[in-house]
Formats: structure tokens, sequence, C-alpha cells
């Protein structure tokens, strides 16, 4: 299966949509929603200690190409090297063809400021990091992608439309702590009628705390997980069943970076994955998980490097070899290792994997 299709795939199965900085729904009325300056300070202080002038995060429309919305800030190029690295990835590669935008930022307190992006690239990434008042990369939560409203649906007999509606939310629930839940529905839609009939629902809630020193913990260990009614456009258990597990894969991109239990989960669910979800594991894993944190990474692979039953090896051993931008890009961490015994083993690991891209 190709990139593009195994991309496809994951937005026909997890496409959501958020409203981090928009209206709360009236479920939360009164509840502060937004990754906004709360204004008790200047929270753009932080950004002279980068050399980067505030002002100039004012999009010029006869120059730069106009923001998603008029409070977005279009960085450019000397603004992204100084607030991405270690966001998107560890060292990352600035473009004048790469399009992120500072959607919101948040004092979390007099030490810590919250930050949330948008990346453009084949959907619309969001990423929140935690930084010092000296402009210093804490931590960082991938927050998902492809954050438009998306519907799929299917005819059905007596001029019926069963479709499903996928839709996320960021609100803040306290100065400091915020929650991010992903609701899926499915609609029954009567054409002679105009009726909308909720037949399925499943909501995915996961909370977050950003603690005094600028880490994001999650305040529980797994997700609460919703479900009400039995999904139909599915049209097999075996099938549906795939489709949660490539949920489950998705859920484990919404951990924070610090979390030192993630890699733990991801080699666990790499063991239950297979076909289609296993793609998605090797396709997340090295774009939301190895890029960013690569070392950290190989650190782990190398302390667990005499368990058999150790996964993420194979995984990124695919993009390894299918690969060359994903393989340049792990050469690379691997030379700049700094324990020689350590990077004499993944170097040996690479040199056999080489040896099945020349066959």
């Amino acid at each position: 299966m190709n990139r593009l299709h195994l991309i496809i795939i994951a937005a026909l199965a997890l496409c959501i949509s958020c409203q981090g900085k928009r209206t709360a729904s009236s479920a939360h009325e009164g509840v502060q929603d937004s990754i906004v300056a709360t204004g008790v300070k200047n929270p753009f202080g932080f950004l002279e200690k980068l050399g980067i002038d505030y002002e100039s995060l004012i999009a010029n429309g006869d120059t730069l190409p106009t923001p998603s919305d008029s409070s977005d800030c279009l960085l450019t190029t000397k603004e992204q090297g100084a607030l991405l690295k270690g966001v998107i990835s560890s060292d990352f590669d600035i473009s004048k063809d790469t399009l992120v935008y500072l959607v919101a930022v948040r004092q979390i307190n007099d030490n810590v400021i919250l930050c949330q992006y948008n990346h453009r690239r084949y959907f619309e990434d969001v990423y929140i990091a935690t930084y010092n008042t000296d402009g210093v990369l804490i931590d960082v939560l991938f927050a998902g992608d492809h954050w438009d409203d998306c519907c799929l649906g299917c005819y059905l007999p007596d001029s019926k439309v069963l479709s499903i509606i996928n839709h996320s939310q960021i609100y803040f629930i306290g100065d400091h702590e915020f929650t991010l839940t992903r609701e899926s529905k499915e609609s029954e839609y009567d054409i002679n009628s105009g009726r909308d009939t909720i037949t399925y629902y499943r909501a995915i809630s996961l909370t977050y705390n950003i603690e005094y020193d600028g880490k994001i913990k999650m305040t529980m260990p797994e997700a609460e997980v919703y479900e009400e009614g039995e999904i139909r456009v599915w049209f097999s258990l075996e099938y549906k069943e795939e489709f949660d597990l490539m949920d489950d894969i998705y859920t484990l991109n919404l951990y924070p970076y610090s979390d030192e239990k993630a890699l733990e989960r991801w080699n666990n669910i790499g063991k239950k994955a297979d076909g289609a979800p296993s793609e998605l594991v090797e396709y997340y894993f090295f774009i939301y998980v190895f890029k960013p944190q690569p070392q950290k990474v190989l650190k782990w692979l190398y302390d667990n490097r005499d368990d058999e039953s150790i996964t993420l090896p194979m995984h990124l051993k695919f993009e390894y070899t299918q690969d060359p931008q994903s393989r340049e890009i792990i050469d690379n961490a691997i030379i700049q290792i700094d324990d020689k015994a350590m990077r004499a083993y993944f170097k040996a690991l690479t040199t056999e994997w080489s040896k099945e891209i020349e066959h």
C-alpha cells in the first residue's frame, strides 16, 4: 500500500474537527475553551528571547499567504526554526513552502507559556507546546490532524442516507487543565422528511494538566471512552474491530512527548496490528514519535534490544527501506548518538537493512 493510500485510509477512519479556539458547545457554557492570551502579563515576551519581533508575525497580504484565521500568525522560515525545533522534528527542516501558523498563546504561570501551532501538510496538524520565559521548549502534545469537519456516507433504501460525522474539541477546565474530546456520530438522514436521527455515538476524552514546570501530563493513564448504539456503516464485525484498532493507534499520538510509557504503548499496539493498522503504526510512529524525538526512541530501542517481543524496530525498518527521505532522517539521528556502543549497534542494524534495499 503506498503512502498516499495509507493517509487516505487514516483520514477516512480517523478524520476529526476541532474548535479549540472557537466557542464551546452549550454543554460547556461558561468554560474557557480557547487557548488564548490571558493578558496577565505579556505572553509574547519570550519570543524576543528567540530573536523574534512579535510585530513580524502579523502577515502582510502582499507578500505572504493569507492566514487561516484573522487572528492566526503565519511564521516565517526564521521563526519556524526558532520555535519548532523539537516540536515537529528534532531538527526542523524549515522551508519557504512550509506553512505553520501560530494560532494562540496562553500564559500558564510566571514561568510557562503555551503555544498552539497549525502545520499545513497533507492535512492540518495541530501541536500544543510549552516554553519557559526564556523561550526554551519544555514539552509538546500533538493534538491531531485534519481538524476540519468530515462526513462519510452511504445511501440506504427508502431515501435514507447513513453518515458518520467526526468532531473534536479542546477546552480549558481550569487555568492549567484542559480536555481533548473526539466524538463520532452515525446519523440516519431521511431525505423525504428531513429528519436526522443519531443511531450511534462514540466519544473519547483525554484530560491533561500542565505542571508548574511546564510538563504536560495526562491526568488518567487511559482515555475515557463512551459508546452508545451499534455502528452500521462498517459491514462486518471484522472490519469494525480493525477500525477500533486504528482508532486506538491514532489515540496513541495524543500522548505528550514527555510521557515515559508512550513507547511501551506503541510497542504493545504494534504486536496487535496487521495489514492496514500495521502500516498506520509505521506511519504515525515515524512522523509523530520518531521525528521529533529520535534520540529518545533510539535510546529506548537500545535499552530493550534483548527483548524479542519488541516490535518497533520492525516498523522503523519499514520506513528505512521504503522511503529515501526517512532513511536519511534515521541515518542522521544515528550519527548524532554520543554513546559509541549504541551508535555502532544501530549502524550495524541499518547496514543489514540496506542489504534488503539493494535486493
